[in-house]
């Protein structure tokens, strides 16, 4: 009995996903006869139903490791692509060159979390100036209204930053559908020269500067949008305590 109480904290010891603990484990299984394999079982068994919790902490554990390796993967992704990240001058963007600290957003106008954390954006850009500097990557992944507007607006940059960015707030801002004389009529707000936005909207560059851009998203696994990368770290989703940690962080570093 000895032997299969030590076999079973020895078991339960090796309960970790890695190729030594199986080696462990097989070799373990290899000393004990079927009776006592049995046994070792049946009192594993009679211990979890006795200790439910540790079901609760193996699945935290493999949530954390799962977590773990994504990160590590979005990491690794950012840092293969880093040209095509930060360095494509079709990209809006805004801020100096030589800023402290670099975000880039994978954004979507019809994206409701893209509307909501576009407050964030203004925010950090009202409290840091100069120190930060933003990218847009135009990554329309919600219907043919998204792809449209991603085009009005990539054809809209062409008549200067400034008007890019009234015309790219008013669109971020908007909810609802965006049909196309909506999407002109913010354009015209904006002061932009509709008739030459939609000329330019049939330039088969922008549509490739589109494919080029989810092509790159899908690279770095930005399933949905807004995808931020801050100073290199990846942040999905509108998380806005995750953001301010990132950009916090950096700026210290």
């Amino acid at each position: 009995m000895t032997r299969v109480f030590a076999a079973l904290a020895s078991a339960l010891a090796l309960a970790a996903c890695s190729p030594d603990a199986a080696d462990a484990r097989q070799s373990n299984d290899s000393e004990f006869t079927e009776a006592e394999r049995a046994e070792i079982r049946e009192l594993a068994r009679d211990y979890i139903l006795e200790n439910p919790e540790i079901i609760e902490e193996a699945l935290i554990e493999l949530q954390r490791r799962a977590r773990a390796r994504e990160m590590e993967a979005y990491v690794a992704s950012i840092e293969r692509n880093a040209d095509a990240i930060y360095n494509d001058p079709r990209d809006p963007s805004i801020g100096p060159e030589d800023a402290e600290i670099v975000v880039v957003e994978f954004m979507d106008y019809k994206c409701g979390y893209c509307r909501i954390v576009n407050r964030w954006v203004d925010t950090i850009r009202e409290q840091y100036g100069d120190r930060v500097r933003f990218v847009f990557k135009e990554y329309p992944i919600l219907g043919e209204e998204s792809r449209e507007a991603a085009r009005a607006a990539l054809a809209a940059l062409r008549q200067g930053e400034e008007l890019y960015f009234d015309f790219h707030s008013a669109m971020i801002q908007a909810s609802g559908p965006l049909p196309s004389d909506r999407i002109d009529s913010f354009a015209a707000a904006a002061g932009i020269d509709v008739r030459q936005m939609r000329d330019d909207m049939e330039d088969p560059a922008i549509e490739a500067h589109l494919e080029d851009v989810y092509r790159l998203g899908r690279m770095l696994g930005a399933d949905g949008t807004p995808f931020f990368i801050v100073d290199g770290t990846p942040i999905p989703g509108a998380n806005m305590e995750a953001l301010n940690t990132a950009l916090e962080d950096a700026l210290e570093g």
